[in-house]
């Protein structure tokens, strides 16, 4: 807060120099105290508690060790079953996980969306662009708590937009996790289940705290009702 005089200082959201008196502080949800006039406490207030909704957990990036937002980890299955937390910059250059992909135009290959996931040729309507698209939607749960499902191009667009609360794992990326097929029956999953958390668990050289997580959730997400 910049002091202009000893009865006078300077908002920190408009710059105007108001009373020393006029001016309330507004502790953001990363510790943070702004200084506002009374004009601009209310907008400062409505940003904190945004702000403040919305997941903000830190973790390491299992590649560079880096510490990153939660939300900006990017889950990478290795050939041998090891799934890795990386940042953005880790991501693209982990090595493929399978090593025999279908390439397009394969006879009986899977399409596969812009995210990579396979899907499964049926069409859904997504509910912001109403567009009819092949790939599995993503439930998405905005930060006045509406639960959506968006395509992966609208998904993208509401998180830069920052009306995006959390995101659940999808289905396809669920299967890949575990190992499984579509037609999984139950006992299947959880036979993967097991074979998967035990290799995820943190005490094994293969593991982390983010792989098992990992693995429950695909497990849970999988064997809901949805």
């Amino acid at each position: 807060m910049a002091v202009a005089d000893d009865r006078q200082a300077g908002c920190e959201g408009c710059g105007r120099t108001v009373p020393l008196e006029d001016l309330t502080t507004v502790t953001m949800p990363d510790g943070e105290r702004v200084a506002c006039c009374p004009r601009c406490e209310p907008h400062a207030r409505e940003a904190a508690r945004k702000c403040s909704s919305l997941d903000q957990r830190r973790a390491a990036c299992d590649g560079c060790t880096g510490t990153y937002l939660e939300t900006e980890l990017e889950d990478v299955v290795l050939a041998d079953g090891t799934v890795l937390a990386c940042c953005p910059s880790c991501a693209t250059e982990a090595p493929d996980g399978d090593d025999d992909t279908a390439t397009a135009g394969d006879e009986g290959s899977a399409a596969t969306d812009p995210d990579g996931a396979e899907t499964d040729g049926d069409e859904s309507l997504c509910m912001q662009c109403n567009e009819w698209v092949a790939a599995e939607l993503f439930r998405v749960t905005t930060i006045d708590d509406r639960t959506e499902r968006f395509c992966p191009t609208c998904k993208e667009r509401a998180e830069a937009n920052g009306i995006v609360k959390d995101v659940d794992m999808r289905k396809t990326k669920a299967r890949e996790v575990l190992g499984v097929e579509a037609d999984a029956t139950d006992d299947e999953l959880k036979t993967a289940f097991h074979r998967q958390v035990k290799r995820a668990h943190p005490d094994r050289e293969s593991g982390s705290k983010s792989a098992f997580k990992l693995v429950r959730e695909a497990y849970e997400r999988l064997t809901e009702d949805d």
